[in-house]
């Protein structure tokens, strides 16, 4: 299905809209409307996806700052899916080739760590997404 990279109406210069693919291997039977179909790995959004989303869920994101917010964010993912890597390794019997099933944003549930954490006076996390395994059909 392909991907509409509209610009927004406030918008006052053009973004990126090439998508860089990640390293994380997918298992969705039934994929978001955001990833290619026929693709062995998740498809990080484009600047001008992630600028949209962000205004979507009722942030006020720079035009100028997407390039380095898309790039953050792809390294924090790739570096969460080595720690879920490592910690499936523990279950290396059932499964030694994970996949991703699908990405569960959250972004107004929060885990009970962030929730001490705020009571501590630390800034709620930006947005929340719980990943979902699959361990081999599992």
């Amino acid at each position: 299905m392909p991907v509409v990279d509209n610009t927004a109406s406030s918008q006052g210069s053009s973004l990126d809209t090439s998508r860089q693919k990640s390293s994380i291997p997918i298992a969705a039977s039934e994929l978001p409307k955001h990833q290619q179909s026929g693709s062995d790995v998740w498809v990080y959004p484009s600047e001008q996806q992630f600028y949209n989303a962000m205004k979507r869920k009722g942030w006020d994101p720079n035009e100028q700052d997407m390039s380095k917010v898309v790039s953050i964010h792809n390294t924090v993912n790739e570096r969460a899916w080595q720690h879920i890597l490592a910690w499936e390794a523990l279950h290396a019997c059932e499964c030694q080739q994970p996949k991703l099933k699908r990405f569960q944003g959250k972004p107004n549930e929060f885990s009970p760590k962030a929730r001490l954490l705020n009571l501590l006076g630390f800034k709620l996390p930006f947005d929340r997404h719980d990943w979902v395994v699959d361990r081999c059909g599992k």
